[in-house]
Formats: structure tokens, C-alpha cells, sequence
């Protein structure tokens, strides 16, 4: 398998790496270093934070899709690579965890056998490093008991003093205040945790009430003139046909749409001028009789309703077949 960049032939010479990102296999020549982690072009440049716009449009619709979903990032709808890198671009995506020892040197696994033995020196290495830390966190402890010791060393000479309560009357009034100040203590403790609950509550109820508004998808009686569709991009122009079942099969530009939802304005216009009053019944939706006859019902091809009834239908009313879609049909 050769190199899936420059395609050479991988040989003692020219070695076979794995990229630390994609994983896909590049000679040495083809990876670079970026913090102990050999990466492939491509990944440096989704990688780059903040990410560079002009790099990223440079890079293939398939890469960029493959990489969000791979961060757990829906891309579901999105076509064209600008819709992708704006995404990208607007998106916060956390940047991957370093990797350790054993993830580097298995880069090179598969390219020379020499390098095993490795991972058995850097493993002694790290076995060291956390027998260290282990000693270390070990000799803490006695210095953090030390301040609690502290405030228990005036109790300890009280402790006498309870048993020659019965001999002498005096000590009695000592010992009453040496039992009260333990009780102002546990007092503020409790106090102080209880404010902490409560900010803490107050802190998690904000994203709770904050709930993400439905989006809102463009209607054609949104636009005063045929004009302002030029406004809109190509995913809301097949949006604006598809709610309102124009058929849009076999269009690629975005000129062809805007046909489409010129001449769709422009029959909605007309039909909100004509009066059903003065529409023969002939012309009229069978089931609301309010709105003139717009579309056809698929697959049996009657045409009996309006949009908006047909849109409600699971059969078509005249032969009981069932609905599997409503075109919208235009006047000649």
C-alpha cells in the first residue's frame, strides 16, 4: 500500500507512519511534528485554532464533513463546503487530548520492528514518574493535619475538668462555656454551606430555562415582490418549494430555483386576487371550498383539493388510494 499522498512505495528508507489524527498511512516525507505528534497536511489545517478560513475552503467537502462527525457535530442537510466551513468556523470544537508515550510510538508500528523495545524504556520511565509522584503525595498528608490538630489542643485541658464537677461549685459556671463554643463553630459551617447550594442551584437553572427556538423556515407570503427571493440562498430557495410542494427535480443552479419561486409568487398572488365567489365550483378544492383547485394528488393523479387540504389528506377522497405525496400544479 503506498503512500496516500505522494503514493511512493514505503521501504527501509521510506517509512510507513500512521498520522496521529486520520490514521491514514504517509511516508516521513509527508507528515510534519506538531507537539511530538506527527500530523498530515490536512490535519494541521483542521487542527489550527483559530481555524483559517481561505485553508479550510482549499480542502475536500468529504474531509470536512468526516471530521465534524468524528467531534460528534451534525452536518445533516449541509451540501455545499460553505455551509461546512461556516460551521467549522462557528462551531466551538474542543481540541483532542495530548497523546501519551505509547500512542506516539505506535505511530511507527508495522514500519520497523526495532522500535518494541521502546515502549519497554519509556514504560520504566513512566512507572518511575508516578512512584515519584506516589512518594510525594504520600508525605502531604501530615502537613494538612497539622492546622486541624490546632484548634483541638484547647479542648484537650478541658477535658479534666468534667469529672470534679460534683466537688466545687465554681467550675461550674467554667464548664457551661466551654461546652457553648463548639455550638457557634457548627453554626456558620452549616450557614456557609447552605448559601453554597444555593448559588449552586441558581447557577445550574439558567440553562434549564434557556431552551433553542424551532428554526423558522421562509414562507412566500413573507415576500412583498418576486425581487426579494434573489436574497436567498439556494437551501432556503428549496426549502420555500419544498413546503409548498413544487416539484424542483433536475434543478442544479440556482437560477433554475429561482424560476420555480418566481413563477410560485406569482401564481399565490394571483390566486389571493381572484374571488372564490366568482370561481366556477368545477375550480374550487372539493374539501374546504375556499381556495381554488393547486395540486395534484400521487400516485393516483386526481386533482381535488388545495394545498393545504392536500397536505392533511392520507387518501385521495375520490378513489380511497393512498397519498404519497401532493405536487403543486401552475396555470398555463
Amino acid at each position: 500500500m503506498p503512500c496516500t499522498k505522494c503514493r511512493s512505495d514505503f521501504n527501509l528508507f521510506n517509512w510507513k507512519i500512521k498520522c496521529g489524527e486520520c490514521e491514514d498511512k504517509y511516508c516521513n516525507k509527508c507528515l510534519k511534528r506538531r507537539e511530538g505528534v506527527l500530523y498530515c497536511e490536512k490535519c494541521l489545517i483542521l487542527l489550527k485554532r483559530p481555524p483559517d478560513r481561505s485553508k479550510l475552503m482549499e480542502l475536500k467537502s468529504k474531509d470536512l464533513q468526516d471530521y465534524l462527525n468524528k467531534r460528534n457535530i451534525s452536518t445533516y442537510g449541509l451540501v455545499e463546503k460553505q455551509e461546512l466551513v461556516d460551521l467549522f468556523c462557528n462551531k466551538h470544537i474542543p481540541e483532542k487530548p495530548k497523546r501519551g508515550v505509547e500512542k506516539l510510538t505506535a505511530n511507527f508500528a508495522g514500519s520497523l520492528p526495532n522500535l518494541r523495545p521502546l515502549n519497554e524504556i519509556f514504560g520504566n520511565i513512566e512507572s518511575i514518574i508516578t512512584n515519584d509522584g506516589n512518594s510525594t503525595r504520600q508525605g502531604r498528608p501530615p502537613r494538612q493535619d497539622q492546622p486541624r490538630s490546632t484548634p483541638r489542643s484547647p479542648q484537650s485541658p478541658q477535658s479534666p475538668q468534667h469529672p470534679p464537677m460534683s466537688n466545687s461549685t465554681p467550675q461550674s459556671p467554667q464548664n457551661h462555656p466551654s461546652h457553648t463554643p463548639p455550638s457557634p463553630q457548627s453554626q456558620p459551617t452549616t450557614s456557609t454551606t447552605a448559601p453554597d447550594h444555593r448559588t449552586n442551584i441558581t447557577e445550574e437553572e439558567p440553562p434549564a430555562q434557556g431552551s433553542p427556538l424551532p428554526p423558522r423556515y421562509p414562507k412566500i407570503e413573507d415576500f412583498g415582490s418576486a425581487e426579494e427571493l434573489h436574497n436567498l440562498s439556494s437551501k432556503d430557495l428549496k426549502i420555500l418549494l419544498t413546503l409548498n410542494r413544487v416539484d424542483f427535480k433536475g434543478c442544479v443552479e440556482k437560477t433554475e430555483l429561482l424560476e420555480r419561486a418566481e413563477r410560485l409568487w406569482e401564481d399565490t398572488n394571483d390566486s389571493k386576487k381572484e374571488i372564490p365567489e366568482n370561481l366556477p365550483i368545477q375550480d374550487l378544492c372539493k374539501l374546504c371550498m375556499d381556495a381554488p383547485l393547486d395540486c395534484v394528488l400521487l400516485e393516483c393523479g386526481h386533482i381535488a383539493t388545495c394545498t393545504d387540504c392536500g397536505k392533511k389528506l392520507a387518501e385521495c377522497p375520490i378513489c380511497r388510494q393512498y397519498v404519497v405525496r401532493v405536487v403543486r400544479t401552475f396555470k398555463a
